[in-house]
């Protein structure tokens, strides 16, 4: 039971991400993100926001940029929002578009950006607490492998606007 809960949660947030492209105009500039970059120990950190919870859809994404001026690794997240807080990634297997963790974390190459976005990398919220609601911040922490530990106030923002 709990596979097929964990496989039905996967496809809807494969089949919401790309819903979301849909309607989406390049020219429209209007930026729903009010996340200011973060920059701290040689990182920038960059259009963090976190999706808002869709019906009783107890699993949300969390999504930014992040820049380090030396090789490193994002190995963990954190929030006091979800009972677990993993790494994934979206996979094409044979077709079929797959959610995994990422194992060992995600290498940061030196001056280089690593974004983390709808349908890619992204960071899973799973088991929220309570319902996350647009408008409204959340905590977020990302551990490095050099030691650095950043913790992050994000903006909850709804799907309509996860892609302006």
């Amino acid at each position: 039971m709990h596979k097929l809960f964990t496989g039905l949660c996967v496809a809807l947030l494969s089949i919401q991400s790309l819903a979301m492209d849909k309607g989406h105009h390049k020219s429209h500039h209007h930026r729903s993100n009010s996340f200011v970059t973060v920059e701290v120990e040689g990182l920038v950190l960059s259009n963090f926001r976190a999706r808002a919870s869709i019906g009783q859809m107890k699993n949300s994404g969390a999504y930014g940029e992040i820049r380090s001026n030396t090789n490193d690794r994002l190995i963990q997240a954190s929030s006091s929002v979800a009972a677990v807080v993993e790494l994934h990634e979206h996979i094409n297997d044979n077709g079929i578009i797959r959610m995994r963790k990422v194992e060992g974390g995600l290498a940061l190459e030196a001056n280089q950006s690593i974004i983390m976005k709808p349908g890619g990398y992204h960071i899973m919220l799973i088991s929220l607490h309570k319902p996350l609601k647009a408008g409204d911040t959340m905590d977020l922490s990302l551990k490095f492998g050099s030691g650095k530990l950043i913790k992050l106030s994000i903006p909850v923002v709804s799907v309509k606007k996860m892609h302006h």
